[in-house]
């Protein structure tokens, strides 16, 4: 008797023969808050992934979010330090993602993003590699004297970097020069046009994630960590933020929009140069007033004497073009506080 169309059998053998057909993708960093999502989201549209971690031993769960394989990869800021084991990964794969972060804030931060960034655009034209998406920051985006009330777009404003060490902003100077050095590679300039036509000759396409406060479900197993969820468990509880509402806004994405964002910039054969990876802009008031509305236990502090300022706006017809619907700012805090619900966190 033959298996129906529905059983396990013809449902392994579709999986397996629509994987054998897909395209195949490096995420590296993996194991990260976005590196995951972003392993899940393209295994979930057909991608074969393979995701480079630290230690493949630890990090098994990357396998459940949706990687076929997991190699070893550490990165330093040094130079060319991860150019070998980049030339045994890359070769056969159509795109390469890179998510990958440096937990010291000091000026080797610069080195290791600007250094590896660099070493993958490298990497990826050598392997022919067709795309490279970088995940960097909208802490690049922000031009000096800019008024809020002027929408931000990706191709005129640019932070300046020596502006960014002058003030000790390690991190924020460390993704401009590397989003300057990376388009350099591909031949472009801040504006994404080409300008040195060799060095564009044979070069991966490049896109750039430009995202700002990322909340969201973690992935990862275990206690909840990173830089934003805990500021945000700690605001929830009274912990933070709990003198007065500030009188200012913050630009924010659902990880999984953000993730979707990077796949789209993949999969769309005209993606180039950067892209906000912001879903909106919101006042303070109106975030911390979603989180009481989704954890009424979470009291909003007092408000802000005088008139509200003005939201940073933003021109977001280039992300846009990617086609991928934003979660509102309600629908991420809501599965926000679930999902610190199912940690134990709240």
């Amino acid at each position: 008797q033959l298996p129906s169309l529905g059983s396990p059998a013809i449902l392994r053998a579709s999986r397996l023969a629509a994987q054998a057909m897909s395209k195949k993708a490096v995420v590296l960093g993996a194991s990260g808050y976005v590196g995951s999502h972003v392993v899940s989201t393209l295994a979930s549209r057909g991608w074969t992934v393979t995701g480079t971690v630290r230690n493949p031993d630890t990090a098994a769960w990357v396998k459940e979010a949706g990687a076929a394989e997991l190699k070893p990869l550490t990165m330093a800021p040094e130079p060319g330090s991860c150019d070998a084991a980049l030339d045994a990964i890359l070769p056969g794969h159509d795109a390469v993602f890179f998510c990958s972060g440096f937990e010291v804030m000091d000026p080797s931060t610069i080195d290791f993003m600007v250094n590896n960034a660099v070493s993958v655009v490298r990497a990826a034209r050598r392997h022919k590699v067709g795309v490279v998406v970088l995940s960097s920051s909208g802490g690049s985006t922000n031009k000096p004297g800019h008024p809020n009330e002027l929408p931000k777009n990706e191709i005129a404003n640019w932070s300046d970097p020596e502006v960014q060490k002058a003030n000790g902003r390690w991190s924020p100077a460390a993704k401009t020069l590397m989003e300057i050095n990376a388009l350099q590679e591909v031949g472009r300039n801040q504006a994404n046009e080409v300008v040195d036509a060799a060095a564009a000759e044979g070069a991966p396409r490049l896109c750039i994630m430009n995202p700002n406060l990322i909340l969201g479900p973690q992935l990862a197993p275990g206690a909840i960590s990173g830089n934003s969820l805990p500021w945000m468990v700690a605001i929830l509880k009274g912990q933070r933020m709990n003198d007065k509402i500030p009188n200012d806004s913050m630009s924010t994405i659902d990880v999984r929009d953000l993730a979707a964002l990077n796949v789209a910039c993949a999969e769309t054969p005209g993606a180039s140069g950067r892209y906000f990876g912001i879903s909106g802009a919101w006042r303070w008031e109106e975030i911390l007033t979603a989180l009481n509305k989704a954890y009424p236990e979470f009291k909003v502090p007092p408000r802000f004497e005088g008139e509200a300022a003005i939201a940073t706006q933003f021109d977001f017809s280039r992300r846009e073009s990617l086609g991928v619907p934003m979660r509102t700012l309600q629908e991420t805090c809501d599965d926000l506080v679930a999902f610190f619900k199912t940690r134990g966190a709240l």
